[in-house]
């Protein structure tokens, strides 16, 4: 069972009562070691490793390019099956398309 927000301590300041609890270390703090990050309290230390993971260009780039090619290969695979949809339909008889074929 866990304890009261009013009978735990701040994990840095052991003399000043909890104000929140972090919710990606799942430590308590008091209000002056809690920040609201994006709609979220959040402690120092883990926003400062979110920042430094967010930091890496290669993700940045990545992430930006995949909505790109994604509509790249929607294309294509669009585009081939109407090609070869239109390519069965050509290589049908004639006499099928006028209709002759079924008398």
């Amino acid at each position: 069972m866990s304890k009261a927000l009013s009978a735990t301590l701040c994990a840095i300041h052991p003399d000043r009562p909890a104000a929140a609890r972090c919710p990606s270390c799942r430590q308590f703090y008091c209000a002056e070691c809690i920040t609201e990050h994006e709609g979220k309290l959040t402690c120092a230390s883990c926003l400062s490793r979110k920042a430094e993971s967010g930091k890496s260009g290669k993700a940045g780039v990545a992430a930006g390019l995949a909505p790109i090619f994604q509509i790249v290969v929607a294309v294509v695979v669009c585009w081939l099956t109407f090609y070869f949809f239109a390519q069965l339909l050509s290589d049908m008889p004639d006499e099928f398309h006028d209709g002759t074929i079924w008398e």
